[in-house]
């Protein structure tokens, strides 16, 4: 009798202890837990040995076993955060190489500071837009999409020496995305044609800075920037046509699909 009531004792106490799983765990496994338990206290008292070793072994297993869930849950719920810090921070390893082995290379940590807001806000863009996505197509003219708005804000804010109106026309390319994105709700198509979008307005912007406003630049140097125009402007293109394909992925058949893959 006292064996049966120390058992029902620590059943209840044990049971206490699964609640602070998590609550999907602990709908799926407290039963049968609190059954093995029950099994391993009656097989310990079936052969004369006490509870509290084998009780107290159960205690301290459980309790990791607890900690471990809530770990792999927090990392489930904020995998995409990690993912963009991880990034962040690898991207932040080239001017820290650079403050070292670069001459003339001086970022002070307000230097840092900006250019981690600004990798780990595109970062976390991405990682949320593309949530559930499995069109690779439609991923990777995301990430296109994200990177080179990124660079571009880069150019005009943070390492330009003069900020002038030309440099906030080129913020409006990225508002364009922004509001095409938006209208179209992040659908393939709709990208497409935002991303087109931002391409044509890439063009007009050093169109209507060097001939409608006559702005100045260094000799030499229209080049330069018409050069350095004409990558951003293919990458949004790029990027625009991979929307494009992903649309047309999208509307096909599962089968169909299926069989492009292979």
């Amino acid at each position: 009798m006292p064996r049966k009531f120390q058992l029902l004792w620590h059943r209840r106490w044990y049971a206490r202890l699964l609640r602070l799983y998590p609550k999907p765990f602990r709908e799926r496994f407290q039963e049968s837990m609190e059954q093995t338990f029950c099994d391993a206290c009656r097989a310990n008292a079936s052969i004369g040995r006490g509870f509290f070793g084998l009780v107290l072994w159960l205690y301290v297993d459980t309790a990791g076993g607890i900690m471990n869930e809530h770990m792999r849950l927090l990392l489930v719920r904020h995998t995409r955060i990690f993912r963009a810090a991880l990034v962040t921070l690898g991207v932040l390893l080239i001017p820290l190489w650079g403050v070292f082995y670069v001459e003339g290379w001086n970022w002070d940590w307000h230097g840092f500071a900006v250019a981690g807001a600004f990798v780990f806000s595109a970062a976390l863009t991405y990682e949320l837009v593309v949530k559930g996505m499995s069109n690779k197509a439609y991923r990777f003219a995301m990430g296109l999409a994200v990177a080179t708005a990124l660079v571009l804000s880069w150019v005009n804010f943070v390492l330009a020496v003069d900020v002038s109106l030309a440099n906030f026309m080129y913020f409006g390319v990225v508002v364009v995305g922004l509001a095409g994105a938006a209208i179209a709700r992040l659908r393939a198509r709709g990208m497409a044609l935002a991303l087109a979008g931002m391409a044509i307005a890439q063009i007009l912007v050093p169109f209507i800075a060097l001939v409608f406003w006559k702005t100045r630049v260094a000799p030499g140097a229209a080049v330069p920037v018409i050069g350095l125009n004409g990558v951003f402007i293919v990458l949004f293109a790029i990027s625009a046509l991979l929307f494009r394909r992903a649309a047309r992925m999208d509307a096909m058949p599962g089968c169909t699909r299926r069989h492009l893959r292979r």
